[in-house]
């Protein structure tokens, strides 16, 4: 069947996150898998993670070696400003060198400024709920578009607020172990007031500097839709918690103010045209029924979508999924969107190669529908710290051995490097060759 062409231009890469990958940092998940070993699925931690701090030249490397064109990785705050007010000028070039490497491989860099992650001493304070966090969130913002400002252009404030709100603040088994509706609201007032800032402290230096700035939050997109379709109560149950998890935060930020339920309409300086794109992460949809016993989850019960394949998480496998996602973001806002994160814990890559065709078939889908999607970063390149899971959930395009940390291409990697160079998606898996399904240690 004749493959699918993307766009001159159109990005494709691979999605990191600093804690996930780095390791050797002190930060509240440090100190959160320390305290709670039994809150890890399989124990372990990120002290060594897959060693990228170090490895990062050769593992972009690895990479570009795939016809890669772009490549989002996370500044880890607690390195840049280890200290209230202190900035570590060595942490600011190590990133610099990150991004200078991109550049030199011809990956455009997405530069994620908090990605789940806080300084021990902002914790101390309250956190992503403390009145001074979006004024700290905002110099620290600074210090790394002063340093990499001139490379980077795709900037993302924060990863999924709602996410951030939602497992640390209201189900508590992310730090900082919260259960409370109201703690989570506050946290997501929190999370709005610091990207607004975040985004205000881009915005002036570029203007500044003369730079071109494109700034968004990693939203994550979970549709929460009834159980069974034509369920009245069902529906309704539902309509809340997705507008809150789904659009609240989007809408606010086009608003320029805080929106009801969480505000009173109290505009915050900054909000109103922070967005310039939308980064969209997107996994799956849930499916939500009535539950009597879970009033802190307002009454609702969350599974994976029936009628669906499952991954190893449990997710439901639907690629129209993210075609909606697309489309419904794309019609509402009219911002050029870029999927920041779309991927399939596999643990032995048999969903995988079929995940990523159909995904980004979803993705051309919403190109012919008049979409401005700009590129496609998947979820992830190696085998890592998957937070809760551990290590648990294999999502890399690449395993990690846990003891020597070689990285070991798996087929996947191969489809998606040929994707990557032909900027073409097939519309039917072809045949594979008699060893496309050994994993090899020499990259692909």
């Amino acid at each position: 069947m004749t493959p699918r062409h993307l766009p001159e231009g159109f990005l494709l890469g691979c999605a990191t996150a600093a804690h996930q990958v780095e390791g050797g940092t002190d930060n509240d998940w440090s100190r959160w898998t320390a305290a709670h070993p039994e809150a890890i699925a399989g124990g372990g931690d990120a002290t060594i993670a897959i060693d990228h701090y170090h490895r990062y030249r050769e593992d972009l490397a690895q990479l570009a070696a795939m016809h890669q064109t772009a490549h989002r990785f996370s500044i880890e705050w607690s390195r840049v400003e280890p200290e209230r007010g202190r900035f570590d000028r060595a942490a600011l070039e190590h990133y610099a060198g990150v991004v200078r490497t991109c550049r030199e491989l011809g990956m455009e860099p997405v530069v994620t400024l908090h990605h789940f992650t806080l300084p021990p001493w902002l914790v101390a304070m309250g956190g992503v709920t403390a009145p001074e966090a979006p004024a700290r969130f905002a110099r620290y913002v600074a210090a790394c578009v002063e340093s990499l400002g001139d490379m980077v252009t795709w900037w993302i404030t924060i990863n999924e607020p709602a996410v951030v709100a939602t497992l640390g603040y209201l189900e508590g088994t992310w730090p900082p172990g919260e259960r409370s509706l109201r703690l989570a609201t506050r946290a997501l007032l929190g999370l709005l007031r610091m990207h607004a800032a975040g985004a205000q402290a881009i915005n002036g230096i570029a203007l500044r500097y003369g730079r071109e700035a494109q700034v968004s939050i990693a939203h994550h997109e979970r549709r929460l839709v009834p159980r069974t379709t034509n369920s009245r109560v069902e529906r309704a149950l539902a309509a809340l918690p997705d507008y809150l998890f789904n659009r609240w935060f989007l809408r606010s930020c086009v608003a320029g103010r805080v929106l009801a339920p969480v505000g009173h309409g109290e505009t915050v300086p900054g909000l109103a045209g922070s967005l310039t794109y939308l980064g969209l992460n997107h996994y799956a949809n849930e499916a939500v029924s009535l539950d009597i016993r879970a009033p802190g989850m307002l009454f609702t019960r969350h599974e994976a979508v029936p009628g669906h394949p499952q991954s190893s998480t449990g997710w439901a496998i639907d690629p129209d999924s993210l075609r909606t996602a697309l489309t419904s973001l794309g019609n509402e806002f009219g911002l050029p969107i870029l999927v920041t994160e779309n991927g399939v814990a596999d643990d032995h890559d048999e969903l995988r190669p079929e995940y990523l065709r159909a995904h980004l078939n979803a993705v051309a889908d919403a190109l012919d529908a008049g979409v401005d999607v700009r590129g496609y970063l998947y979820w992830t390149a190696w085998d890592n710290f998957e937070w809760a899971e551990g290590y648990t959930q294999r999502f890399g395009l690449f395993a990690v051995d846990r003891t020597t940390l070689e990285r070991i291409a798996k087929p996947s990697a191969a489809l998606y490097a040929e994707i990557c160079r032909t900027r073409s998606v097939p519309e039917a898996m072809v045949a594979a060759q008699p060893d496309a399904g050994a994993p090899t240690r020499s990259g692909v």
